[in-house]
């Protein structure tokens, strides 16, 4: 059970993000500054870089988090279940935590795909997650990542996120983002 200190820490991090979503997405990104964000939230900057390095880091370090997660899903799958099994099921629990607070999640994804100096961030997430399946499928096949199945369904699988991100980005969360992807992931891989 989290102590008292804890759960301040995590209300105070939580409270800076909010708002500095908000804040992005009503000024623009470049038109928010640190010291702006801290005077309304009431923080110190110190206690600002206490919880972030950076404005990027504010926005792009929840989903550079899910890569981390992702790893570890992939890492807990069973040996003998079929590859295209695992990637539906890691997908699924990657695309739910989206979705546990679509709102935070569809600002955030806003702000990435439409503000320059962002896109490079999560280009980068993309394709630290293509790794991840061209890592877990050349493992499964017992070949090279740089084989050409691993690399074809690393990127197949980026691409059907990624698609599955913006459909639901445009449907303003209304989608079920889970099934969304899965189901672009099936047509990449229907017969």
């Amino acid at each position: 059970m989290e102590n008292l200190r804890e759960r301040k820490k995590a209300a105070t991090r939580d409270a800076i993000e909010r708002r500095a979503l908000q804040l992005f997405l009503e000024r623009g990104y470049d038109g928010v500054r640190i010291d702006d964000l801290c005077a309304d939230v009431l923080v110190s900057e110190r206690t600002f870089f206490r919880y972030y390095t950076s404005k990027e880091d504010l926005v792009l370090g929840r989903l550079r988090t899910r890569l981390t997660e992702a790893d570890q899903l992939f890492r807990r799958r069973p040996a003998d279940e079929p590859i295209a099994d695992s990637l539906r099921r890691v997908i699924t629990e990657v695309a739910h935590d989206y979705v546990r607070e679509p709102e935070r999640e569809l600002v955030r994804l806003r702000l990435v795909t439409t503000t320059p100096a962002l896109e490079a961030g999560l280009l980068t997430v993309f394709a630290g997650f293509e790794r991840l399946v061209r890592s877990f499928v050349a493992t499964r096949l017992g070949t090279s990542a740089d084989a050409r199945r691993p690399r074809l369904l690393g990127a197949a699988v980026v691409a059907a996120f990624r698609v599955g991100l913006e459909l639901w980005i445009d449907e303003d969360g209304r989608e079920d983002l889970p099934t969304l992807v899965v189901s672009n992931v099936d047509e990449l891989v229907r017969r």
